[in-house]
């Protein structure tokens, strides 16, 4: 009796980007079949499922096509491409396309023109790149073309009959959760077995020997085949450094998301604005990965946006379809690259989409934190300080997550009033979207958000710092007396014990606050309400009940954030003037080569 399969496991051997890619390279496979449809990928917390919408029979496994799934890369003139292969790939012929297109770009960026002329433009249509040459070049930067070539041009050559039976039984012994017993050659690289390196299994390697081979015996031609697929499929990779030497590879990690959404997503994402160093690039590209899955969802998609297919939001966050990306880094070394670094970075669930309104707050507040990140600068230490502080927010969820956004924006409020001196163009967060946030993920302290003192106390703080600040910035005569210690004073005292340092620096600024308004009304100038007795005495009750240290921090983020109805002093630019090269590389040059 035929057996018949719906759901296809692939455990997380690794805890890298390694699981994803055979799970996306399984799900693309059975794509193939003319019978199955619905395919979802899901994680079930030890393994990610492929799931079927319809279950399939041992005949339908025997009709998969015999073609590789992903391009044969010609590297150099000695490599011959062999007889039956699809879609193969000059890699020179397509790296000096990619250099003239980025010398015409150099030529114009010298002369100091910011827009590209007809010639130019029509030279970049007749050199149009492959919409895959990013995951060539690092495929063959990565060296992971070779054993990439060796399963292709396998697949080639096998008999039709030979094939079917052969992969037949390998799904089948998969499925069992046994080896797929293929006689593939393969061979292990970092690209796709990142915790692939010599000495894997003993304190001291025996020798330095390139050619050892003893670690292939772990890989499953099967595995190695699907995760060949599925890297074209999901993979996110990105040039870093002045000169592009190095890789970062973003890969999402499905939760529950259908398998084209899922490639639709990734295929955005590696064409989209994601640039700087690594924690601005990981923030950057979370941030457009969450607000890509609310344009593009069944229910919430923007009227001119393509639907992906099976993404559904409705009573769920971003993190509910994909949980977050794995980040992997591949250092230069000279002549070699070599994975210096490996995290997960999780998507934001900040709260659930129930109505168009929550679609709207969720893109406004994505784009607010996207602008608030592009602003900072990764060449300049402090700015470094505060995207490695932001990425800690992204990391984490709840609560904690809550307390990491508190502690960045404790320390953006005062850098905003001093870039800001220097006319750098930042922006700075709105109220609103943060009590959203704030609501989301951890409600117990809307309480102290909602606290009638505490509210005064930061508006008077918000008056004599950001707002004061920012009437200056915009060249208004009548800004008043900006007090560019208080945030650091608040953040200070709020970390020494007991209530009374905070208290005693907020009621000496909250006099001095009430005395100005009242010099400004004697000069017939604009001047805000004074902070009431009873408002402060409600402020210091507060204070009692969740500490200094609680109700201090999120005055220090409450306080510097604006107000919907504030202008703001200016927007950061789109594009970050130092990242050039980063975006060059990512885009047009040409990398490696053998």
């Amino acid at each position: 009796m035929d057996r018949t399969f719906q759901v296809f496991t692939i455990a997380k051997n690794t805890g890298t980007h390694a699981d994803v890619f055979a799970a996306a390279g399984l799900a693309d496979l059975l794509t193939s079949l003319p019978n199955a449809s619905g395919i979802r990928l899901a994680d079930n917390g030890v393994s990610f499922e492929i799931q079927l919408s319809k279950p399939l029979s041992n005949d339908d496994l025997r009709r998969i096509p015999q073609v590789p799934g992903y391009p044969f890369l010609k590297t150099n003139e000695n490599l011959t491409v062999p007889a039956g292969a699809i879609d193969p790939v000059d890699y020179k012929a397509e790296k000096a396309k990619a250099d003239r297109r980025k010398q015409a770009l150099a030529q114009k960026g010298k002369k100091g023109e910011k827009t590209v002329d007809s010639e130019t433009q029509q030279l970049m249509q007749q050199e149009q790149l492959r919409e895959d040459w990013r995951l060539l070049q690092v495929l063959n930067t990565l060296q992971g073309d070779e054993t990439s070539n060796k399963v292709h041009e396998t697949i080639a050559r096998r008999k039709p009959e030979q094939f079917n039976k052969e992969v037949n039984s390998a799904l089948e012994a998969f499925s069992n959760e046994r080896s797929s017993g293929l006689d593939w050659a393969v061979s292990t690289v970092q690209l796709f077995t990142p915790i692939a390196a010599k000495g894997y299994s003993r304190l001291k390697p025996d020798s330095t020997d390139r050619n050892d081979k003893t670690k292939e015996q772990w890989a499953d031609p099967l595995v190695e085949w699907l995760k060949y697929r599925g890297y074209f499929r999901v993979a996110c990779p990105f040039f870093q450094g002045p000169k592009a030497e190095h890789v970062r590879l973003l890969c999402p990690i499905p939760h529950d998301i259908s398998f084209r959404a899922l490639e639709l997503v990734a295929r955005k994402l590696r064409n989209t604005g994601v640039y700087g160093g690594p924690p601005k690039m990981d923030a950057l590209a979370v941030l457009k990965l969450a607000e890509l899955l609310v344009r593009h969802s069944e229910e919430y998609h923007d009227h001119d946006a393509e639907v992906f297919p099976g993404l559904s939001l409705t009573g769920k966050s971003p993190a509910e379809t994909i949980s977050g990306v794995m980040v992997t880094n591949y250092q230069s070394l000279g002549n070699a690259k070599a994975v210096s670094a490996m995290s997960i970075i999780a998507l934001p669930g900040w709260f659930p989409i129930v109505s168009k309104r929550d679609t709207e707050l969720w893109l406004a507040t994505l784009d607010e934190h996207q602008r608030v990140i592009r602003g900072l600068q990764d060449d300049h230490s402090d700015e470094i300080g505060l995207l490695v502080t932001y990425r800690r927010f992204l990391e984490k969820r709840g609560e904690v997550g809550t307390w990491a956004l508190v502690e960045f924006m404790e320390h953006y409020g005062p850098f905003l009033i001093r870039v800001r001196e220097q006319k750098r163009k930042v922006r700075s967060f709105r109220t609103d979207y943060f009590r959203r946030i704030v609501m989301g993920t951890a409600p117990k302290l809307m309480e102290v958000l909602n606290n009638l003192g505490f509210q005064a106390v930061a508006a008077a703080v918000r008056k004599s710092t950001v707002n004061a600040q920012a009437q200056k910035a915009m060249g208004r005569s009548d800004y008043r007396e900006i007090r560019y210690d208080l945030l650091h004073d608040l953040r200070r005292k709020r970390s020494l014990p007991g209530v009374t340092p905070l208290i005693e620096t907020v009621s000496d600024f909250i006099s001095k606050y009430n005395v100005e308004n009242a010099r400004r009304r004697e000069m017939r100038k604009s001047a805000p309400r004074n902070v009431t007795t009873d408002e402060f005495s409600a402020f210091t009750a507060l204070l009692e009940s969740y500490g200094a240290s609680t109700v201090g921090a999120l005055l220090c983020a409450y306080g510097s954030c604006r107000e919907p109805h504030d202008e703001d002093a200016a927007e950061p630019s789109e594009t970050d003037p130092a990242s050039g090269a980063t975006n060059i590389g990512n885009t047009i040059t040409g990398q490696g080569g053998k």
